[in-house]
C-alpha cells in the first residue's frame, strides 16, 4: 500500500490558494502544474508507443499503472 495521498483535485488546489494566497502558496501550486505537465507529456509518450513486451514493458506497465491515478492522464484518457 503507498504511502502516498490521493492527487488533489483542481477545485481542491484552488481552495487550497483561497485559504491561504501567500507566494509560497502560489509557488507550490505552479509546482504542481509544472509537475502535472511532466506527468501528462509521460502519459502520451507511453500510449504512442507500441505494444509493452520485455523488460521495457514491465517498465512501461509499472509507469502506466502510476499514471492512470494522474488526474492529467484521467482527463486525457481516450473514451470508449
Amino acid at each position: 500500500m503507498s504511502r502516498i495521498r490521493a492527487p488533489l483535485s483542481i477545485e481542491q488546489l484552488k481552495e487550497i490558494q483561497g485559504r491561504n494566497d501567500s507566494a509560497d502558496v502560489r509557488v507550490l501550486l505552479w509546482e504542481v502544474r509544472r509537475l502535472r505537465e511532466i506527468a501528462a507529456a509521460a502519459d502520451e509518450l507511453e500510449r504512442s508507443l507500441g505494444p509493452r513486451v520485455g523488460m521495457s514493458g514491465l517498465i512501461r506497465a509499472s509507469l502506466r499503472v502510476q499514471l492512470d491515478g494522474e488526474p492529467c492522464a484521467i482527463s486525457m484518457s481516450p473514451s470508449t
